[in-house]
């Protein structure tokens, strides 16, 4: 009897085990679930400082319309406070409406501000507005100084208020 030996050629076999898949999944979620609330946490600065550069913006706009119009220009909030939004008006006429993103506080004067036709407030005295998001604390201060210019500064405290 003759025994015939086959040989047998070894391919190399590509790809990934199963237990490769599995560690490479759970360092991928441990990965994912790190990033998360830090991620959280960028997106609510990001709105906050978005609404806060909004409110500048608004406030500027409304001053430099004061002067360009020789018209007292009014900055009030919408609705029942300025978290739904704030309008700039001139003599009955709407010149911008702003909405803010949403899980924001926004507190200010809840008559709003006037621009005189000079570009100075027609109230003495600084006006603070305060913007924080709900879910960080996170906070913006804009403050309108007599001169009627607004400014920006970062809350002091991740409490939601700016003194």
């Amino acid at each position: 009897m003759v025994k015939i030996t086959a040989m047998r050629s070894r391919s190399r076999v590509r790809g990934f085990t199963l237990i490769e898949i599995i560690v490479a999944t759970a360092v991928l979620a441990i990965l994912a679930s790190l990033s998360v609330p830090m991620y959280t946490s960028t997106l609510a600065g990001n709105r906050t400082r978005s609404a806060a550069y909004s409110l500048v913006g608004s406030l500027t706009y409304a001053r430099s319309e004061a002067v360009k119009r020789n018209a007292i220009v009014s900055v009030a909030p919408v609705g029942t406070g300025w978290q739904d939004g704030w309008t700039v008006t001139s003599g009955g006429v709407t010149l911008s409406l702003n909405e803010p993103p949403p899980a924001l506080a926004l507190a200010g004067p809840n008559a709003g501000v006037s621009y005189l036709p000079t570009g100075r407030l027609n109230i003495p005295g600084n006006v603070l507005f305060t913007i924080s998001a709900l879910s960080t604390g996170y906070t913006r201060c804009v403050t309108i100084d007599p001169g009627g210019r607004p400014s920006l500064a970062k809350g002091d405290r991740n409490d939601g208020s700016c003194v």
